[in-house]
């Protein structure tokens, strides 16, 4: 605000009842922009209108959430000139955390030193008036633990010991742990984005997060775009994802989780308990429908980062991380010489020659991959040697998050089975033009569609043993199918348990290719991903990608454009 604003401000009364109607408003969080900036400038100007400002807080307890939530918090440092630092600083001060008024009354507090002058006449003349300091306030959060990250904003790392103030906190993959100054913790698991608030408050906008609440507190919130979550006194986890839905799952005490429908309006508020988890969905006409109750599908804690070993350790680039090294271009498919039979043993194999490779292009790396690829008149068949120091650890139920199983390792496999479009795959999904701002053509739009693109997810599930495959058609990844019977999967573990073997058979009709299979002389679009994992089978850490095109620039995903994928060369 510029001085001529203030003093304009300053120089005529107030409309006192518009000041209550913004109070009201901001406290609720229902205030827009303008409005914020009015109340700003207002307070800055004008010592009555601070005073009953900070009155109508008194009596509202309400904390300024939603408009903190926005970033558009009204400056009290600036706003308060009155409150000294010295007064600022006297003991004693701090009220006690309430859910809905935790920040408001912890800066009220002090403010409420000045009002004591306010109400005898401003500050009497016998005592001195220091002149305002602006005092920092403490930061909202610290990041105290973080395992494999990868991140939007390489510019600013999360780092541990980084503090926090309010404001998004966004990560591509990895895990990474936050401590509120007033003991809470969270636990973010990418990709996802998380808008820290206030002390008792944040806001999940995607991936999963796990909020421990410290024992005799309750009253934190951790919201998403559906779904109101408010803690009394647990450990809880909530998933926010695509279609607005968002699932909660209770560890200990209790919650009371309130669904939001968009249509109606209305508002469905579950008490969820120890042992329980739902799902709500603007789609449920009941608000919630309970979900199974899964003990490790959420990273409750972050093991500290191990010691590192100066003469063997260097950290890999990000860039390598997030889009791999590839070396090769095509893989051969072989037909099948004979029937194959499914059990991680590849006796079958021989005359695949597929590719061979390590992560780090070093044959001593403890991460490598053999690859291969056949097929017959009825299925596709994949076969990989993978090397892996925790090997067939996943723990992502098959039932409850298909989409992140790569997140616990295991392969991807990308193929198309679009004879008539051969290779390159001209096809990208809706995130490769949302990330670069740009508007896809109707056109663009129907070929994103193309169900004979499908996107192979496979891996051991270990809590059952057994294997799992999800496979989704398209570019749009809007649903999956999962473990659909007829396709035949098996894993097996090295004797020296350094690895494992993967062994799958496809029928093409979970390719949408029954009628129309590839055949010899075909070349088609595939690339495939590796991927490794934390010991404990829930944190993705590291991934090859090998089978690329080498035309298309390195720096796009595989799952957001179909032309970066190599070539499937049928035999």
């Amino acid at each position: 605000m510029n001085s001529d604003s203030a003093s304009n401000m300053a120089s005529k009364p107030y409309d006192r009842d518009r000041l209550l109607e913004l109070a009201g408003s901001y406290c609720d969080g229902t205030a827009s922009e303008q409005e914020v900036a009015w109340l700003e400038q207002l307070l800055a100007a004008d010592a009555d209108a601070r005073l009953d400002f900070v009155k109508f807080g008194f009596v509202h307890g309400q904390a300024p959430l939603a408009a903190a939530a926005r970033g558009q918090r009204v400056s009290f440092a600036t706003a308060f000139p009155e409150i000294s630092l010295a007064e600022a600083r006297q003991p004693g001060r701090r009220p006690r955390a309430r859910w809905a008024a935790a920040a408001f009354l912890a800066v009220a507090a002090i403010a409420a030193v000045g009002v004591i002058g306010w109400f005898g006449g401003r500050f009497s003349t016998d005592r001195p008036v220091v002149a305002a300091v602006p005092v920092a306030a403490p930061a909202l959060a610290m990041v105290t633990q973080s395992r494999f990250l990868l991140v939007r904003d390489e510019v600013s790392p999360i780092r541990v010991g980084r503090r926090l103030n309010a404001g998004r906190l966004s990560i591509l993959s990895g895990a990474v742990e936050m401590t509120l100054r007033n003991g809470v913790t969270i636990i973010l698991q990418g990709p996802g984005e998380l808008d820290l608030i206030d002390e008792m408050k944040a806001f999940l906008h995607t991936g999963n997060a796990v909020v421990r609440v410290p024992k005799g507190m309750s009253g934190f919130r951790l919201d998403t775009a559906t779904t109101d979550v408010l803690d009394l006194g647990t450990e809880f986890a909530v998933k926010a994802e695509s279609g607005f839905v968002t699932e909660v799952q209770v560890y200990a005490g209790a919650v009371i989780a309130t669904g939001k429908d968009t249509q109606s309006g209305g508002r469905f508020p579950k008490r969820l308990e120890a042992g329980q988890a739902a799902r709500f969905s603007p789609q449920s006409l009941a608000g919630s429908e309970p979900i199974p109750y899964s003990e490790s599908r959420f990273i409750r804690r972050l093991p500290a980062e191990p010691g590192i070993e100066l003469d063997q350790w260097r950290e890999r680039d990000e860039e390598l991380r997030r889009f791999g090294n590839p070396q090769r271009d095509a893989i051969t498919v072989a037909r099948a010489a004979g029937p194959v039979v499914v059990d991680a043993k590849l006796g079958e194999w021989s005359h695949a020659s597929g590719f061979t490779g390590s992560l780090d292009g070093d044959p001593a790396d403890a991460e490598w991959v053999d690859g291969r690829m056949m097929y017959d008149d009825d299925c596709l068949y994949i076969a990989a040697h993978v090397g892996d120091p925790a090997p067939m650890q996943n723990t992502v139920d098959p039932s409850l998050d298909p989409v992140m199983a790569w997140q616990g390792g295991g392969l991807q496999v990308r193929i198309s089975t679009d004879r008539a479009v051969g290779w390159p795959v001209d096809a990208n999904g809706p995130s490769y033009y949302r990330m670069r701002k740009l508007e896809p053509n109707d056109e663009e739009r129907l070929k994103a569609t193309n169900p004979r693109l499908s996107h192979l997810t496979m891996w051991h599930h270990a809590p059952s043993g057994k294997a799992a495959i999800a496979i989704n058609h398209g570019m749009s990844f809007e649903s999956y199918l999962v473990n659909p019977e007829g396709v035949r999967g098996a894993f097996a573990r090295d004797p020296d348990g350094r690895g494992y073997v993967l062994e799958y058979a496809i029928p093409w009709r979970f390719l949408n290719a029954a009628e129309d299979p590839p055949r010899a002389g075909d070349v088609l679009g595939v690339v495939w991903q590796v991927h490794w994992s934390d010991a404990a089978g829930q944190i993705w850490r590291d991934q090859m990608v090998e089978i690329r095109n080498p035309h298309e620039l390195r720096r796009i995903l595989p799952y957001e454009r179909a032309a970066t994928w190599g070539r499937a060369e049928f035999q």
